[in-house]
């Protein structure tokens, strides 16, 4: 009797998780927020885990380690968010925390990992329905550098800075006057 009431609790947990199973790869994501605790922020950008909402109204939280912020879903379905590293003391005053890596997540599988090559994403967005990721990014002061990358492959396609004369296309939506 000892035996079937240990694995009793067993079968309820492996239903429950079979439950669940399968639903990042057979639903689609139609947004994403991040579920921040209160005072879990850097600026006003949430850091905190990512929560998809699907096309069926149902939600699902993707990430569980609470360094997760400025989640966006493209068109075709794919979710991608910047991972914020732990605090790093800046000057001798502050500490921020680093986002430099965007991660991209594909029926609940992350594809690909961009990474700027400057420590503070500021904001970015999917374009060419998914295909293409533009980045603004900056160091801890100074100018925002705009790149454009290939979401499958992480490639580098373009780059600009706020400076130059001329914005590129792709970099307008994210340009803000420095």
């Amino acid at each position: 009797m000892k035996q079937i009431l240990f694995l009793l609790p067993c079968l309820t947990i492996s239903l429950s998780a079979a439950d669940q199973t399968g639903a990042e790869s057979t639903k689609k994501p139609v947004s994403a927020a991040i579920l921040a605790e209160k005072d879990s922020q850097q600026g006003d950008k949430p850091i905190g885990n990512v929560q998809v909402t699907y096309a069926d109204g149902t939600t699902d939280l993707w990430t569980t380690k609470k360094d997760c912020g400025l989640a966006r879903v493209s068109a075709d379905g794919t979710v991608g968010w910047v991972i914020f590293e732990p605090e790093t003391q800046v000057a001798a005053s502050y500490n921020l925390r680093p986002c430099r890596t965007i991660a991209l997540c594909r029926k609940g599988k992350i594809v690909t990992r961009i990474t700027s090559g400057t420590p503070f994403i500021n904001d970015w967005q999917f374009q060419d329905n998914g295909t293409r990721i533009a980045v603004a990014a900056m160091f801890t002061h100074g100018k925002t550098y705009y790149n454009l990358f290939d979401s499958t492959t992480g490639k580098s396609l373009a780059s600009a800075t706020a400076t130059d004369e001329v914005i590129p296309e792709w970099a307008k939506p994210l340009h803000q006057e420095d």
